[in-house]
């Protein structure tokens, strides 16, 4: 799985946008908002998470991204290491950020990806197995 980098700024203690620094493009275009997650952090290990590629660490991720949202939003951060796990949630105005030499390696197997969640298909909507990061109606998310 990639990780995809989202240029951040998290020094606000509340989420509030900010004009994105898009820099010069051939056409016009309307400004576009940045969201600035708060200035919280949200440690998996404090919740449990182990770093040894074998223990489902699954619980404790979701612990520290449900906290995250009920607190209004912040940083969870995955420190150096690697964590197994199921399909985890995240929530509105949460920031998944793995530290360098951080790695989620997720299950193969397909009962983990149950409850099935709503989905798309070739275009249709539908319920499906569970995609290993899922953000279904969030806004303000992102993998850093």
């Amino acid at each position: 799985m990639g990780i995809v980098s989202v240029l951040l700024a998290a020094a606000a203690t509340a989420g509030s946008y900010r004009t994105a620094e898009l820099g010069r493009t051939p056409f016009e275009m309307e400004p576009v908002p940045e969201y600035v997650f708060p200035a919280r952090t949200f440690p998996v290990a404090d919740c449990g998470a182990v770093a040894d590629g074998r223990t489902k660490s699954t619980a404790a991720i979701q612990t520290a991204i449900d906290r995250c949202a009920a607190a209004g939003g912040g940083r969870v951060t995955v420190p150096k290491g690697v964590y197994f796990s199921a399909p985890i949630r995240l929530r509105s105005n949460v920031e998944l950020h793995l530290d360098e030499g951080a790695t989620l390696e997720f299950t193969d197997d397909p009962k983990d990806c149950l409850p099935p969640v709503m989905s798309s298909w070739e275009g249709l909507e539908c319920l499906n197995y569970s995609p290993m990061v899922y953000a279904f109606g969030c806004t303000n998310v992102a993998l850093t």
